[in-house]
Order: C-alpha cells, then sequence, then structure tokens
C-alpha cells in the first residue's frame, strides 16, 4: 500500500472518530502535553510467549514490546524497559512506580486501577491438562479440580469471578504452573491458548496438552495499560497506535512474530476499499449520522468475518491433531482400519494397515481385493473370503485370527474383523480393522510352553522323590544308611528349593514382561472402541452401543488387574527403604484420599493414638489403602456405615486393629482371603480385582509381621497386623 492511501487511511479514521462526537482514542495531545512527555518507563514479563518475553541477551523482546517501542517512537516518547514478575510489575503501574505496561488485558477488576487504550490483540483462554486425561470434559468438571492460575493475572481473575473452582494454586509464571503440572502436581493450567501453546513448545513439554471446551468469559481484548487518571499518556499512546496500525507498522511487526495473516490483510482491504469508493461519496450526499451507521456496519461485519476465520482454524487446527492422534495410536498399538465401498468396489487403508502388510500407499492399490488377500496363509485365505463374502451378502460380521505374511517376508499374526453398514436392507458399506497380534501369539505360545515344561520337571521331581522314599522303607536294616540317604536328599531338596526359587523369579519377571506387553492392546481397543461411541453413535443401535461399553469396561478392569499385579510383583522385588511413619497421620490422609466428601458425612469413623512405626513408607501407605478401602466398600451398603482404627500390644507387639460393621464372610472360607484372584463377594455386589488381600499379606510379610482376620456374616470384619 501507498503512502498516500495510508496517510488517506489515518486521515479517514481521525475524521470518522471527530465526527462521532465520541471521546475517540485517536485524538492528538497538545503541543504542552508532548513537550511534558518525553521519557516513560514501562516493564515486560520475561515468559509470556510470543508477546513478552526476553532475547538471548537478556533484554525484553516478543509482539507486545516491539508495538509499544513503536507506538511510542512515533510520538516522540524514549522508553526504559524493567523486567518483572507479573504480579509485582501490576502492582508498580497501579502505585505509579511505572508509567505502562505493553500486555494488558481489560477486565472489569483492572478497569478500576488502570485506563487502556483502544485494543490491538483479542485472545481466548484455554484448560490445559496432562495428556491422557479423561475426567475433564466440561467446565462443571473441574469444581473439585486443582487449578494452577499465574498470580494476578487475568485467568485468575477469571476463575475467582466464575467460581470455576474451589482449589486454586497461584504460581509467579506460568512456566512454573506448567512444569508443576507436567511433573504430576495438580491437574489443570488456565491461561491464554496461543501463549500456552508457545510457551509449552519453548519449555519443550509435549505432555501437557489444550482441551477443546470453550471457556465463556475467558475471551479478552488486549491493549496498553497507563496508570489510573494519566489521560495525557493515554492519549499519547492512542495516537501512536493509531498511526502504527494505518501505516501499516502494526503488519511488519504482526508478521514478524505470527507469520502472514489472512484474515488482517482481508480486513485492512475492506477497509481500503469501503473507505474510498463506498464511504467518502456517502459523506458528501448523506448526513453524518448515516456516516455512523456504515462505520459501524463495517465494525460490525470485520468482527464476525474475524470470527468466522477464526473458528474455521480452530477447526482445522483440531482436525489435523486428531489426524495426527489417530496415526500415533495405530503405530504404537499396531494397529489399521479400512473400509469397501460396496458401489464403487473401492477399498480404504490408513496407515496403520500400510505398515501391517509392508507396503506404501504410493506403490499399493488396495482395491484389487485379490491381490490383498495372498498375503494371508492359503487356508486361511478361504476362511477370510467366506466371511468377508457373507459379510457383504446379509451383514454378518466376523472376528477372525488369521496367519499372514507381509510383503517384506515376515511372518504374522493378525487379528481382522469386519461390520456391515445398511441403507435399509441393502449393504453399502463394509467397515473394520486389522491388528498385527504376532507378540501376544508368541507370548502365549512361551507361556504355554513354559507351563508345559513346569509340569514335566514337577511330575520327574515327584516320580525321583517317589523312588528315594521306597528306597528308604526298605532300607531299615541300618540306621546308617537312612541317616546317609536322608542327608542325601535334604541336599536335593534344597537344591530343588534353589531351582523353584529361580523358577519363580523367571515366572514373576516373566509376568511383568507380559503385563507391560498387555497394556498396548488394551489402550488400542479402549482407544477405538471411544472414538466408535463418540463418532459413530448415531450409526450404532443401542445393543451395539452397550456391548462397545462392554469391552471398555472389560478393558479398564484388565487394566486395573495389570497394575495389581504389577504392584504384586514389585513388592516381592524392591528393598525396603524403612523410616520412621506417624500412623495416625498416614491413616487420616489415606483415609481422606479414598473416600469422596459425600461418603464421610455418612461414615462414623474413630481413630484411637496410633504408636509410631518403622518401614518402607510406601508399602506402608498400600497396606492402609487396601485395608481402608475395603472396610469403606464392605460396610457402603449399610445405612450408618462405622469403621474404627486403633492398636493393642500382644507378646511385646504393637498389633494395629481396623473393624467395620460391613458385609463381612464366612470363616469357614478364610483360607482363600489372602489368596491372589480369591474374591468371597461376587464382583456385580463389591468390585475388585482379588489381588488387594494377597498385597496386603506380601507388605505384612516382607516387614516380618503376621496379618490376621476375624469376621462374622452381615455383623462386620476386623483386621489385624503386626511389623
Amino acid at each position: 500500500m501507498n503512502n498516500y492511501k495510508r496517510e488517506y487511511i489515518f486521515f479517514l479514521i481521525i475524521f470518522f472518530s471527530i465526527l462521532s462526537g465520541i471521546n475517540a482514542q485517536l485524538i492528538t495531545p497538545d503541543i504542552t502535553t508532548k513537550d511534558k512527555i518525553k521519557r516513560i518507563s514501562i516493564a515486560s514479563e520475561p515468559n509470556y510467549p510470543p508477546y513478552c518475553i526476553i532475547d538471548k541477551n537478556g533484554k525484553a523482546d516478543g509482539f507486545s514490546v516491539d508495538l509499544f517501542k513503536a507506538a511510542a517512537k512515533t510520538v516522540d516518547i524514549e522508553v526504559d524497559i524493567k523486567i518483572g514478575i507479573w504480579d509485582q510489575i501490576k502492582q508498580n503501574l497501579a502505585e505509579g512506580k511505572i508509567d505502562a505496561l505493553p500486555l494488558v488485558g481489560r477486565t472489569p477488576e483492572r478497569e478500576l486501577l488502570y485506563d487502556f487504550t483502544l485494543p490491538y490483540l483479542t485472545l481466548h483462554g484455554a484448560i490445559f491438562v496432562r495428556e491422557g486425561t479423561t475426567d475433564i470434559k466440561t467446565v462443571e468438571d473441574l469444581k473439585d479440580k486443582d487449578i494452577i492460575v499465574m498470580k494476578g493475572d487475568n485467568s485468575e481473575e477469571f476463575v475467582c469471578r466464575k467460581n470455576i473452582s474451589k482449589n486454586i494454586f497461584t504460581t509467579h509464571t506460568f512456566e512454573e504452573a506448567f512444569r508443576i503440572l507436567a511433573d504430576g502436581e495438580h491437574d489443570a493450567v488456565i491461561t491464554q491458548r496461543v501463549m500456552g501453546l508457545h510457551l509449552l513448545q519453548d519449555l519443550d513439554i509435549e505432555s501437557v496438552v489444550p482441551l477443546e471446551i470453550q471457556l465463556d468469559g475467558f475471551r479478552q481484548d488486549f491493549c496498553f495499560a497507563v496508570k489510573k487518571g494519566n489521560k495525557d499518556l493515554l492519549s499519547r499512546l492512542n495516537e501512536g497506535l493509531s498511526i502504527v496500525i494505518a501505516n501499516g507498522t502494526y503488519d511488519r511487526i504482526h508478521l514478524k512474530w505470527f507469520g502472514p495473516s489472512i484474515l488482517k490483510q482481508f480486513a485492512l482491504k475492506d477497509v481500503v476499499r469501503i473507505a474510498l469508493y463506498i464511504f467518502i461519496p456517502l459523506i458528501i450526499l448523506f448526513s453524518i449520522v448515516s456516516i455512523l451507521f456504515l462505520r459501524s456496519e463495517v465494525k460490525r461485519r470485520t468482527y464476525k468475518l474475524r470470527e468466522e476465520i477464526f473458528e474455521h482454524k480452530k477447526t482445522a487446527n483440531s482436525l489435523r491433531e486428531q489426524q495426527i492422534l489417530l496415526k500415533e495410536m495405530e503405530k504404537v498399538s499396531q494397529i489399521g482400519g479400512w473400509e469397501y465401498n460396496v458401489e464403487t468396489k473401492q477399498i480404504t487403508w490408513t496407515d496403520g494397515v500400510y505398515n501391517i502388510y509392508g507396503v506404501s500407499e504410493a506403490e499399493f492399490d488396495p482395491s484389487g481385493k485379490d491381490q490383498d488377500i495372498i498375503f494371508y496363509h492359503p487356508e486361511d485365505q478361504k476362511i477370510l473370503n467366506a466371511a468377508f463374502q457373507r459379510t457383504l451378502e446379509n451383514g454378518e460380521p466376523y472376528d477372525l485370527e488369521l496367519r499372514f505374511k507381509s510383503a517384506d517376508g515376515i511372518s504374522k499374526w493378525v487379528r481382522t474383523a469386519a461390520k456391515a453398514e445398511f441403507n435399509g436392507e441393502k449393504v453399502v458399506r463394509l467397515f473394520g480393522n486389522i491388528m498385527d497380534i504376532t507378540k501376544q501369539k508368541q507370548t502365549e505360545e512361551e507361556l504355554r510352553k513354559l507351563t508345559d515344561e513346569l509340569e514335566i520337571k514337577v511330575t520327574e521331581r515327584t516320580k525321583e522323590l517317589d523312588e528315594k522314599i521306597h528306597k528308604l522303607d526298605k532300607s531299615q536294616k541300618a540306621m546308617l544308611y537312612m541317616v546317609e540317604d536322608l542327608n542325601t536328599v535334604t541336599s536335593e531338596l534344597k537344591e530343588e528349593r534353589q531351582k523353584l526359587e529361580a523358577s519363580n523369579k523367571e515366572l514373576e519377571a516373566f509376568s511383568y514382561s507380559v503385563s507391560h506387553d498387555l497394556r498396548a492392546p488394551l489402550r488400542g481397543i479402549d482407544g477405538f472402541s471411544n472414538i466408535l461411541l463418540e463418532d459413530y453413535s448415531d450409526k450404532l443401535d443401542q445393543e451395539g452401543q452397550r456391548l462397545l461399553n462392554v469391552i471398555r469396561s472389560n478393558t479398564q478392569k484388565m487394566g486395573h488387574l495389570i497394575d495389581d499385579l504389577l504392584a504384586l510383583s514389585r513388592i516381592g522385588r524392591r528393598e525396603l527403604d524403612k523410616s520412621e511413619i506417624d500412623m495416625k497421620t498416614l491413616v487420616n490422609s489415606i483415609y481422606h484420599e479414598v473416600t469422596s466428601k459425600q461418603e464421610r458425612e455418612k461414615i462414623f469413623l474413630s481413630i484411637s493414638d496410633l504408636p509410631r512405626a518403622k518401614g518402607d513408607a510406601t508399602m506402608i501407605r498400600q497396606l492402609w489403602t487396601n485395608l481402608i478401602s475395603n472396610a469403606v466398600k464392605f460396610s457402603s451398603k449399610k445405612e450408618k456405615p462405622v469403621i474404627g482404627i486403633n492398636s493393642k500390644v500382644e507378646n511385646g507387639k504393637n498389633v494395629y486393629c481396623i473393624r467395620d460393621n460391613g458385609v463381612g464372610f464366612d470363616m469357614k472360607y478364610y483360607d482363600k482371603l489372602f489368596g491372589v484372584f480369591q474374591r468371597l463377594h461376587s464382583e456385580t455386589e463389591y468390585k475388585g480385582t482379588g489381588v488387594g488381600m494377597a498385597i496386603a499379606k506380601r507388605i505384612v510379610t516382607r516387614h516380618g509381621g503376621d496379618i490376621r482376620a476375624e469376621s462374622e456374616l452381615n455383623v462386620g470384619t476386623t483386621f489385624y497386623f503386626s511389623l
């Protein structure tokens, strides 16, 4: 745009503001004001990218800092820039220790302290959580969550004004807030979306992501701010800001920090076109009222266009992120999806299927069904062909495990499934997935072989022992021979015990490996089931949705079981890290962790003074967690649950007791109580994995103690343990 047009646009902005009779922000200060204000001091935050940052030389930099310096230079004001944390520099401005701030969100609370220039930027708020968070889907879900905000930031004002959560934690910077969240503390950070994404990128934090939740009321205009009542400086800054917007300096600074902006170029072009070809003739022909109306209409349409373009960008970014996430999930879970259009006979694959087949999308066309099936074992080709034909003809779904050889010659096992989509009674589309289950099959085979080998070893050892016993019966002629034989048998038994211990360690390591290998397909099953429920719920009947929910429930249940097995395995392996433990404080803490506020209002809890103990703090916490959780769970159906925790001394040892008035159990089944996978109540009544008491038993045993229980049906249960 040439200089003439820029000057003309700026003239129109000044002209419209004067005609409107409003206290416009573009009025130029008088000469005495200009003479009076020659140099001012401002402050900038160190880490609010890309608006306010520190460059490699330790100086203030960023889009807002550059824009402020350009606006000040335009009206002959020199600027001294300090760097400080937001809460402090905001207070400094309110107290007059500095003259202005370059980036301040305009809120009702701040309008009592500062005066603002015309807005030059609009930002939207967002909720940032750790990747994988599933229990925050709406703003209402934040009520009981721990929320982190920067002290004094508009995000703090927003969460307090809207009463977003009752658990609010503040930090001096958002860098500190994101690091705390990434380290696993608290639940969410609320801040501006664009700044948050830039800061996460600068910090190289990939485990924290924004949620696609609209925060009503957290869309804010950002301005320059001065101390309340400093009208002279406010007027000068408005003048400078108007000039840099009109002469193209704003666009150049925006391009430097954000890249090309179609929206701003388009909006500026529209303003030029309307001003030159519509507004000027109308100014001549119509009254001032008509001019004001047209200005208002242009402003409204430009604003609407900005919102539409922002929403389109937001949608495009969301789709792109989902596509990236889907591709990463397929890589991790070794799974892919496909569909077949009955009318066009076209087959479409996702990247995951190409990876399993060992072919590239550029070289291989999956629409040739006959060439797709040759990758399967000859016997399995017939099975797959027949199943595909049945699904094509009458919509019968299939789920098969088949032998497979990829294009690079690697033999595999795959699990392939398909369903049909109907238009009336006609099948119009087939869709399904294919999963590489080679590792799962190998694990199953190794487990079977190991089990067979163990059975053979046990049989052989049993036979050998029988033979030795038989010999022992016949060797009563001499006590010496019997003693020698006994010594020999004892030695052999010791060797067998050592071998069995080695086998147990191998089994434990194997169990740990299997548990970890099972996590990947479980996450895949749960994730894709959730995708089907969310994206295709309108295409599934109630039975289909129910079955998907059953799949998700069972995968999550198996995940919990794997976690418990890993916990049981770790307890047997890890070294004890003993320290002194305040048992009463620990019990109080765990009780509040495992119960909700509603449960605590219902339960009558009594905790006596408990003697301190010495042991592994992590294991003792797990022990109390299992016992207290059981007491809460099995007394939950009582009208007035009662839980009592105390201690006593038996044989010189401290014995800790926890008693409930719950459902209890029949003592004739006591032998099952501390076994793995042993349940004394049905899972439909009380959920659980059947591993909790085995974990408790192992923890007590590792500490050289003893654990026991006394119970009566419908009266309650008492657990006793010592260390």
